[in-house]
């Protein structure tokens, strides 16, 4: 019912309860339970008295149906996909079948919800019912992991291009890899690699992006923002925005799996929120401060130092402006 409830109410308008629920076949009592649930789970319901509910336009459930009729048929044909309604992590889950994942290509898994999702150094990744994008897609390399050298920061470009395709204008790149918006985080990329790292592996890259989220979570530890509290008039259909961005990541990947990340390094420059200006990288107990240059072919970070330029690989390695 909650599908359909959504969908009914898509169009942004407001909606009575007695209108709902006549046109579904139950009571307003069951409509109102529906909608409760979502409401306390922080989803974005405007509820005004005599006038009824409304929620965002083009806010609705996702439907595999639906994100694949916007797919190309090629593309499509090379995904199997995975649509749950919650799962402790959409990495996770696809950790779990990498071995069969190996064997029959790209494997797409998505969630409405996470109970355990996660971001890079093991941090929370705040996952509240049906108001984000939780997606990973897992990519089987033949060559190792040599192969995989700036793919975090592909799948970055990929997203932004693909928000600024929705309307959504100002995003930036944060390395390795996150996406912000207005200074704020926006979305995030994860990227595990599971298999033999000199040959047969797969890359498993989880995405997670803020869309409808507007309530404060306890476990966002960094400023951030969602494409809703943005109030720019950019595309916040999930369903649009998960096939858009996957087509042109598989696209993307057809010249990444060739010539790497060379290519795309104009493109990512020129979204990258930082460049030249003075911050501090940290991996461990390593400190260094310099001007960020941007990022090498290879998808390290180019930093000027007082003793010269140096590059910065990804691990376990936070970058955060000077102060």
């Amino acid at each position: 019912m909650l599908a359909a409830l959504l969908k009914m109410m898509s169009d942004g308008q407001f909606h009575s309860g007695e209108e709902l629920g006549r046109a579904l076949g139950v009571s307003r009592a069951a409509v109102w339970k529906a909608l409760k649930r979502l409401e306390d789970g922080g989803y974005p319901i405007q509820r005004v008295r005599g006038r009824g509910y409304r929620v965002p336009p083009e806010a609705s459930l996702l439907d595999l149906d639906v994100i694949r009729a916007h797919l190309a048929p090629a593309a499509d044909a090379t995904i199997r996909w995975q649509l749950l309604d919650s799962v402790d992590s959409t990495n996770i889950e696809l950790m779990r079948s990498v071995g069969a994942v190996a064997e029959s290509g790209i494997k797409v898994c998505l969630a409405e919800q996470q109970s355990a999702g996660k971001g890079r150094r093991g941090r929370q990744w705040a996952s509240p019912y049906a108001q984000n994008i939780y997606l990973s897609i897992a990519l089987p390399f033949s060559e190792g992991a040599q192969k995989l050298e700036g793919l975090s920061l592909l799948v970055g470009l990929v997203l932004v291009e693909t928000l600024e395709g929705g309307g959504f204008s100002g995003c930036t790149l944060k390395w390795p890899n996150d996406v912000l918006l207005d200074g704020r985080k926006l979305a995030g990329i994860l990227v595990e690699i599971a298999g033999d790292l000199t040959s047969e592996c797969v890359a498993i890259v989880g995405i997670g992006v803020n869309v409808l989220m507007e309530r404060p979570e306890d476990a966002i530890e960094q400023p951030w923002t969602s494409l809703l509290l943005s109030r720019q008039a950019g595309v916040l259909d999930r369903n649009l925005l998960v096939a858009r961005f996957i087509q042109r990541l598989l696209d993307s990947l057809e010249v990444f799996r060739q010539e790497g990340f060379s290519p795309f390094v104009p493109a990512w420059q020129r979204r990258h929120g930082w460049q030249g200006l003075q911050v501090v990288v940290e991996a461990g107990t390593t400190r260094q401060q310099g001007r960020a240059l941007g990022v090498d072919a290879r998808g390290a970070l180019r930093l000027e130092t007082d003793s010269g330029e140096v590059s910065l690989h990804g691990g376990e390695v936070s970058l955060r402006l000077e102060r």
